[in-house]
Protein backbone atom coordinates (compact mmCIF):
# COMPACT_ATOMS: atom_id res chain seq x y z
CA UNK A 1 0.00 0.00 0.00
CA UNK A 2 2.95 2.58 0.49
CA UNK A 3 3.54 3.23 -2.98
CA UNK A 4 0.13 3.06 -4.27
CA UNK A 5 -0.49 5.79 -1.30
CA UNK A 6 1.81 7.99 -3.58
CA UNK A 7 -0.08 7.31 -7.00
CA UNK A 8 -3.41 8.41 -4.48
CA UNK A 9 -2.14 11.57 -3.07
CA UNK A 10 -0.48 12.32 -6.75
CA UNK A 11 -4.24 11.80 -8.11
CA UNK A 12 -5.89 14.29 -5.19
CA UNK A 13 -2.63 16.87 -6.30
CA UNK A 14 -4.49 16.40 -9.80
CA UNK A 15 -8.12 16.82 -8.55
CA UNK A 16 -6.89 20.22 -6.50
CA UNK A 17 -5.13 21.79 -9.75
CA UNK A 18 -8.31 21.90 -11.42
CA UNK A 19 -10.23 23.82 -8.97
CA UNK A 20 -8.79 27.36 -9.37
CA UNK A 21 -9.68 27.25 -13.42
CA UNK A 22 -12.93 25.86 -13.16
CA UNK A 23 -14.05 27.99 -10.29
CA UNK A 24 -12.04 31.35 -12.06
CA UNK A 25 -14.43 30.35 -15.51
CA UNK A 26 -17.47 29.59 -12.96
CA UNK A 27 -17.64 32.66 -10.76
CA UNK A 28 -15.85 35.14 -13.30
CA UNK A 29 -17.16 33.96 -16.34
CA UNK A 30 -14.05 34.84 -17.86
CA UNK A 31 -12.29 32.80 -20.42
CA UNK A 32 -9.15 35.11 -20.84
CA UNK A 33 -5.46 33.16 -21.22
CA UNK A 34 -7.61 30.32 -21.28
CA UNK A 35 -6.11 27.96 -24.93
CA UNK A 36 -8.91 25.88 -25.96
CA UNK A 37 -6.83 24.25 -27.93
CA UNK A 38 -4.37 23.18 -24.92
CA UNK A 39 -7.48 21.76 -23.07
CA UNK A 40 -8.95 20.13 -26.26
CA UNK A 41 -5.66 18.16 -26.47
CA UNK A 42 -5.38 17.19 -22.97
CA UNK A 43 -9.41 15.88 -23.08
CA UNK A 44 -8.17 13.81 -25.94
CA UNK A 45 -5.12 12.45 -23.96
CA UNK A 46 -7.02 11.75 -21.14
CA UNK A 47 -9.61 9.60 -22.99
CA UNK A 48 -6.72 7.81 -24.83
CA UNK A 49 -4.68 7.23 -20.83
CA UNK A 50 -8.20 6.21 -19.52
CA UNK A 51 -9.27 3.58 -22.41
CA UNK A 52 -5.32 2.35 -22.10
CA UNK A 53 -6.26 2.12 -18.57
CA UNK A 54 -9.02 0.40 -18.88
CA UNK A 55 -7.02 -2.27 -20.84
CA UNK A 56 -4.62 -2.87 -18.37
CA UNK A 57 -7.13 -2.74 -15.22
CA UNK A 58 -5.61 -0.22 -13.09
CA UNK A 59 -7.64 1.05 -10.55
CA UNK A 60 -5.99 4.18 -9.57
CA UNK A 61 -5.21 5.22 -13.42
CA UNK A 62 -8.58 4.43 -14.30
CA UNK A 63 -10.13 6.99 -11.26
CA UNK A 64 -7.62 9.61 -12.19
CA UNK A 65 -7.84 9.57 -16.46
CA UNK A 66 -12.19 9.72 -15.36
CA UNK A 67 -11.42 13.07 -12.69
CA UNK A 68 -9.17 14.07 -15.81
CA UNK A 69 -11.43 13.97 -18.73
CA UNK A 70 -14.44 15.14 -15.96
CA UNK A 71 -12.32 18.48 -15.44
CA UNK A 72 -11.02 18.92 -18.66
CA UNK A 73 -14.98 18.57 -20.20
CA UNK A 74 -16.48 20.90 -17.49
CA UNK A 75 -13.28 23.59 -17.92
CA UNK A 76 -13.97 23.58 -21.96
CA UNK A 77 -17.45 24.15 -21.22
CA UNK A 78 -17.34 26.77 -18.57
CA UNK A 79 -14.62 28.38 -21.45
CA UNK A 80 -17.16 28.51 -24.17
CA UNK A 81 -19.90 29.68 -21.88
CA UNK A 82 -17.27 32.53 -21.05
CA UNK A 83 -18.75 35.91 -22.04
CA UNK A 84 -16.69 38.41 -19.90
CA UNK A 85 -13.26 39.34 -19.64
CA UNK A 86 -12.35 39.89 -15.66
CA UNK A 87 -10.62 42.85 -14.07
CA UNK A 88 -7.46 40.87 -13.47
CA UNK A 89 -6.71 39.90 -17.44
CA UNK A 90 -8.26 43.05 -18.17
CA UNK A 91 -5.04 44.61 -16.37
CA UNK A 92 -2.76 41.92 -17.67
CA UNK A 93 -3.75 42.47 -21.02
CA UNK A 94 -3.65 46.41 -20.92
CA UNK A 95 0.35 45.74 -19.77
CA UNK A 96 1.21 43.72 -22.30
CA UNK A 97 0.19 46.29 -24.86
CA UNK A 98 1.67 49.17 -23.19
CA UNK A 99 4.99 47.01 -22.85
CA UNK A 100 4.26 46.09 -26.87
CA UNK A 101 3.94 49.66 -27.82
CA UNK A 102 7.11 50.99 -25.70
CA UNK A 103 9.12 48.93 -27.32
CA UNK A 104 8.86 49.52 -30.66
Amino acid sequence: MGIELIGWVGSAVVIAAYWPQIYHLYAEKCAGALSLMTWLLWLVSSSLLLSYAIILGDLLLICVQIINVIAVTTTIILARRADTVCPVHRAKARTRTAVKLRSR
